[in-house]
């Protein structure tokens, strides 16, 4: 389970920058308002997708991701499929669209890394 998130030999640098980038999204979407059910939720999918930015430019992710292409599949349709549930925990407000543009920004690193280096 570790290895989809950060790969087989992930270096310290990577290990340490995506938890941290983790924790200070979902921190900082806690502090956007009073904390609810909806708001944890907000931020541990904030803190997935600010984290997994970090995690899927590492070379050791995407080394791990590159010959599984079902579990890809699954990622992507597990990823597009929490679009709604942010657009209805957020009510569509400025979390929700900074937030897709972090999605966006996860989803274009992880296919760049689908590719083999020539």
């Amino acid at each position: 389970m570790l290895a989809s998130l950060q790969g087989e030999t992930p270096t310290r640098v990577q290990v340490i920058g995506t938890w941290t980038v983790f924790f200070g999204a979902a921190a900082l979407v806690l502090m956007s308002g009073p904390i609810d059910w909806k708001l944890l939720l907000v931020a541990f999918i904030a803190g997935d997708w600010a984290g997994g930015v970090v995690a899927n430019a590492a070379e050791s992710t995407r080394a791990w991701w590159r010959e599984r292409t079902r579990a890809r599949q699954i990622f992507h349709i597990v990823h597009v499929a929490e679009v709604p549930l942010v657009w209805w925990l957020t009510g569509g407000g400025w979390i929700f669209y900074v937030l897709l543009l972090v999605l966006v920004a996860k989803l274009a690193i992880f296919e760049m890394g689908g590719e083999r280096a020539a």
